[in-house]
């Protein structure tokens, strides 16, 4: 009898370490790529200098090109992988709204053609960048309900066409467009995973002044000169349209900055990892459960 308490007892947790690998054998991981110079948002006059300075000081060695960063998510469960970011078809549309329509800053808002990209582009980007150029990541644990969660979200977000439509509110689950961070932020929202201290540090928040904002349906033109020498977003009680958006270049610096303190200080508040010269933190988010609806629209 205490030898078949003794197997029995071994089989036991023999069963629970074999469920426990399976249970964190998931994971969510956000991978970002900074731009090649960091976005000043201090006023209308310091984004429209470094955005010059991106287009055209870009470093041309970084294939392929990314004009304001990019953020691509992982979906893993054991071995297998899903790929998935989405982009605009052309972004060669966003130069041309600005010097040859004039329409100002209404580019920080205007909806324009987009797609995901195909998983083996994502996966090749992500080697190389990790080798080649800079990129960092943040990976969470998460149950399998929040995998199998996040799964259906991509199919239902092809099937409902969001998929074609980048930048715009950056709204992905109402549908309203999506820059590549906004996307990926919605992953961690789905799961209950997106931490005040995310929306702290990685997300830009201004009220952008509706007299630099143009529209060609009413003939409303914004010369480029008038951003330049705008020092200043919206004031209180001015015209103006919220612009709240997450930016790669915030989140990459977020990320190795919480790495080189992890280490520095050994706190235990973070898994630390690497992908080639690529450093990442892993994040337990098991206890994480999925929030519904899916959609808000």
């Amino acid at each position: 009898m205490p030898d078949l308490v003794k197997h029995g007892s071994f089989l036991l947790v023999f069963l629970f370490c074999f469920n426990a690998d399976k249970i964190k054998a998931q994971t969510v991981t956000l991978y970002v790529f900074p731009p090649a110079y960091q976005y000043r948002w201090d006023h209308p006059h310091s984004l429209l200098v470094s955005t010059v300075k991106n287009y055209y000081l870009r470093l041309k060695k970084h294939k392929p090109f990314r004009l304001v960063g990019h953020l691509v998510i992982e979906l893993r469960k054991d071995s297998s992988s899903i790929f998935t970011a989405i982009t605009a078809d052309d972004f060669t549309s966003f130069r041309k709204d600005i010097l040859n329509d004039k329409t100002g800053l209404s580019v920080l808002f205007k909806p324009e053609p987009g797609h995901l990209e195909k998983a083996e582009s994502i996966r090749a980007e992500i080697k190389y960048r990790a080798e080649e150029s800079r990129a960092a990541f943040i990976s969470f644990k998460i149950s399998e309900s929040a995998y199998q969660y996040l799964k259906l979200y991509i199919d239902s977000f092809k099937i409902k066409g969001y998929d074609k439509l980048y930048n715009g509110l950056n709204d992905p689950r109402a549908g309203e467009g999506s820059g590549c961070t906004a996307f990926g932020i919605s992953f961690l929202e789905l799961i209950n995973a997106l931490r005040p201290e995310y929306r702290d540090e990685w997300a830009i928040n201004v009220n952008v002044p509706e007299k630099l904002i143009g529209d060609t349906a009413v003939k409303k033109k914004v010369r480029l000169w008038r951003i330049f020498f705008s020092f200043n977003w919206a004031k209180k009680n001015k015209p103006a349209r919220p612009l709240n958006l997450y930016e790669p270049y915030l989140i990459y610096t977020w990320i190795n900055r919480v790495w080189d303190n992890e280490q520095a200080t050994g706190a235990g508040k973070y898994r630390l990892k690497r992908e080639g010269r690529a450093k990442g933190i892993e994040i337990d988010c098991l206890s994480c459960t999925p929030q519904f609806p899916m959609f808000t629209r």
